[in-house]
């Protein structure tokens, strides 16, 4: 791509206005940006493997938050994408299939790495004006490059990847909203995520099908279903979606066992026997539990003499 042709295009000259960085410096960054990042790998849950993160340097995560705020905030994200969004939690994921006997719980396969620059290159055609030198200049900004393949796709760990996803997926999630709603089924997305729910029997079996369908037609995305996590329960069964327990009685919580583990290491922090690592895993957790169910959560400070969930570390 010419230098030139880069920086006459609108959107460079929107960034260079917005950016402390010189002509040349921004020119070099956008070049380069596909390069820098910095991969590294952590435990999964439950011992099921590594996961691969790869973190953008410090100046490209800069350009990339000034993109989502900026340049791609008028982007559409369907209603049914509840992950990563402002006022949005796993309780809105889990929710709304509280009530239902049914429930399908589908999973994308390496879901971040899947969406490549292709994916973006796509829907920008689609969905904006933005001309074919301005979408490069997006997805080298937005996509990490594999060196051994020369692919460019997102990557766990940089700030953007969260919401260029959900708008990726828009076209999919619009499709599968409207074949469920004629259905009487809900439909809800928290990243790679799925869950649909009904009160009707065998209705789930034909979604799972249309979703599989949905990939297929929409093979710009990349995406394939991790068909070893499928779940497909009803309310015969013990219920769980984002690790939160789905009553009988039509309520998302923490479940029994998380209660009891909580209650136990507020009693040990009253005793003083929790060390500052185990205070600072307790108070992370009481947060993540005050977003599900905060009378539960204020009951606990209040059998404790606590006012507020930042005065355990002062315990």
């Amino acid at each position: 791509m010419s230098p030139i042709s880069v920086i006459e295009t609108p959107l460079f000259q929107r960034l260079l206005s917005r950016t402390p960085f010189s002509e040349y410096e921004l020119l070099v960054l956008i070049a380069t940006a596909s390069s820098r990042y910095k991969t590294y790998f952590i435990d999964k849950r439950g011992g099921r493997g590594k996961r691969e993160i790869s973190q953008p340097t410090k100046e490209i995560k800069y350009l990339q938050r000034l993109l989502v705020k900026h340049e791609l905030n008028t982007l559409p994200i369907h209603d049914a994408a509840v992950g990563y969004r402002p006022n949005k939690s796993i309780l809105d994921h889990a929710q709304p299939h509280a009530a239902s006997r049914y429930l399908l719980k589908l999973d994308f396969t390496d879901f971040f790495t899947s969406l490549k620059f292709a994916a973006i290159e796509h829907r920008l055609s689609q969905d904006t004006n933005y001309t074919y030198i301005e979408r490069w200049i997006l997805g080298h900004l937005l996509c990490r490059r594999i060196k051994r393949t020369g692919i460019t796709q997102l990557t766990i760990g940089a700030p953007s990847s969260p919401y260029v996803s959900n708008y990726l997926l828009w076209e999919f999630d619009s499709l599968l909203s409207e074949y469920c709603a004629v259905r009487g089924v809900r439909y809800t997305r928290y990243a790679d995520d799925l869950a649909f729910s009904t009160s009707e029997p065998r209705v789930l079996d034909d979604v799972q099908n249309k979703v599989r369908q949905n990939i297929k037609d929409l093979g710009y995305l990349g995406l394939t279903l991790n068909e070893s996590k499928t779940v497909n329960v009803s309310t015969k069964r013990r219920r769980t979606l984002v690790g939160l327990t789905l009553s009988n009685e039509g309520a998302a919580s923490i479940g029994r066992d998380e209660k009891r583990i909580l209650r136990a290491m507020m009693h040990r922090l009253s005793a003083g026997t929790l060390n500052s690592t185990e205070i600072s895993y307790l108070r992370g957790r009481m947060a993540f539990t005050h977003a599900i169910d905060p009378h539960y959560v204020k009951k606990l400070l209040d059998r404790y003499g606590l006012a507020t969930i930042e005065s355990i570390a002062a315990k």
